[in-house]
């Protein structure tokens, strides 16, 4: 019997050694996989921490460029209120900007060389000595009414209706804007952007 129980020992023996080893294959070949996967897991990190980074600083840009635009919109604004302000400032002193008298003069001597010797004039309240007194002194022969002509100046219509040229306060800051507002941009901001 003791035969049969060495041989029992003996295949126990080498099952035992059997399953030690292949434990040992198992383990090396678990670490191997584990390494294979580590290494792929971190390079997988790297791209995305590098593509994370270049997608933060691209939104970062994004928002600073946004913000810059904003910015510029925000001054543009502004100092196109200013120029509005100022407008407004220049039509309501229109009156006391130059010679006033001169202007209506030469207002009248325009509305003239259009629409000849005879026309109507509409005006405000308080201009109506200064131009029939202005046009008696060029020998026009003209009516003058009053009218809602705000801020000064005149508008002048043919005695048939047909022709009407505007010589009004604000009808003289449309046809100057321009220059208008490249005086204050230069006067203001130092620059002739209008």
């Amino acid at each position: 019997m003791e035969a049969i129980e060495r041989i029992i020992k003996r295949i126990q023996e080498d099952a035992d050694w059997k399953i030690k080893e292949y434990q040992q294959k198992a383990q090396r070949e678990i670490e191997k996989i584990r390494r294979a996967e580590e290494g792929k897991w971190k390079r997988e990190r790297e791209k995305l921490i590098s593509s994370g980074k270049r997608e933060a600083e691209t939104i970062k840009q994004m928002y600073i460029s946004k913000a810059h635009l904003d910015g510029k919109k925000m001054l543009m604004n502004a100092r196109e209120k200013v120029i509005e302000d100022i407008i407004e400032e220049m039509l309501s002193k229109f009156k006391e900007y130059g010679n006033y008298d001169a202007y209506l003069e030469e207002s009248l001597e325009a509305a003239q060389g259009v629409l000849g010797g005879e026309f109507n004039v509409v005006c405000m309240k308080d201009d109506i000595p200064r131009i029939k007194e202005i046009s008696s002194k060029l020998g026009l022969n003209i009516t003058v009414m009053e009218g809602d002509v705000e801020y000064g100046g005149i508008l002048a219509v043919s005695k048939d209706s047909l022709k009407k040229v505007d010589y009004t306060a604000r009808a003289f800051i449309e046809r100057n804007i321009g220059d208008i507002r490249k005086r204050i941009y230069v006067k203001l901001f130092g620059e002739e952007h209008a």
